[in-house]
């Protein structure tokens, strides 16, 4: 029996804003910055990607050694987790809610793609109660304390789609199809391998792609209220291929 996979980003698409810093600054808050002569470097490490010296890949990783590096892996799960439970329900789209309820209703399965890392990603998606997640990944030493660095490539662009990819192959191996939800650019690799893409609250250069591919756009951002009161039961953590 062939099935439909629903594939969402998270950022900008299903929350209101990009919850990579808000997340660092929610742990900020909560234990201090680990180590607090890197953070007066992230200024400097921000100007060098605007003027392109270097990848977001090398920019996220700074922005997680300055505030997380050496951090126990369970202080940081359970972080994440109160993240995830609080902060999240703030932050998420109702039209996103609706939409997702709309494949569910329809029999499709849902996975959370995210560039945004898996520390949260995973029990945001739990939260939201997606069947199995991938995310960008962190990296831990042998301690269990996280290393400060990724665990594999950030899921931008086309490594993104390679994991999706990789995720339906292993969990959903009857599904012949998918659609994808996105409000960047970033995702027009994963958008053009779907079997049809939607352009959610969407950046400028998406918003173009969009037009020139036929794709429709969706307004989601003006919805607000009644949030925390339509998510879902919690579930247990869905699988996560990254």
């Amino acid at each position: 029996m062939t099935m439909r996979v629903a594939v969402f980003d998270l950022d900008g698409t299903i929350s209101r804003r990009d919850l990579f810093l808000v997340f660092l600054l929610h742990a900020a808050r909560r234990l201090g910055p680990a180590h607090p002569l890197q953070t007066t470097l992230l200024p400097l490490h921000t100007l060098r990607y605007g003027l392109r010296r270097i990848d977001n890949a090398t920019l996220k990783a700074a922005f997680l050694d300055a505030i997380l590096g050496g951090r126990d892996r369970a202080v940081l799960q359970a972080l994440a987790a109160d993240f995830a439970t609080h902060s999240l329900r703030r932050e998420v789209k109702p039209a996103a809610l609706e939409a997702m309820q709309r494949h569910r209703q329809a029999g499709d399965a849902l996975v959370l793609a995210s560039a945004s890392l898996d520390l949260y990603v995973a029990p945001i998606g739990a939260q939201l109660g997606f069947d199995a997640t991938v995310a960008t990944r962190v990296a831990w030493t042998a301690e269990g304390r996280l290393a400060g660095s990724l665990d594999g490539p950030n899921l931008r662009g086309a490594p993104k789609l390679a994991a999706v990819r990789t995720l339906l192959a292993a969990r959903f191996p009857q599904a012949r199809e998918f659609v994808a939800y996105s409000d960047h650019a970033s995702d027009i690799p994963l958008m053009q391998a779907a079997c049809s893409a939607v352009a959610v609250d969407p950046t400028p250069a998406l918003r173009r792609a969009a037009r020139a591919q036929g794709w429709p756009v969706v307004d989601w951002s003006r919805s607000h209220g009644g949030t925390a009161e339509a998510l879902p039961a919690p579930r247990q953590a869905p699988a996560s291929a990254a």
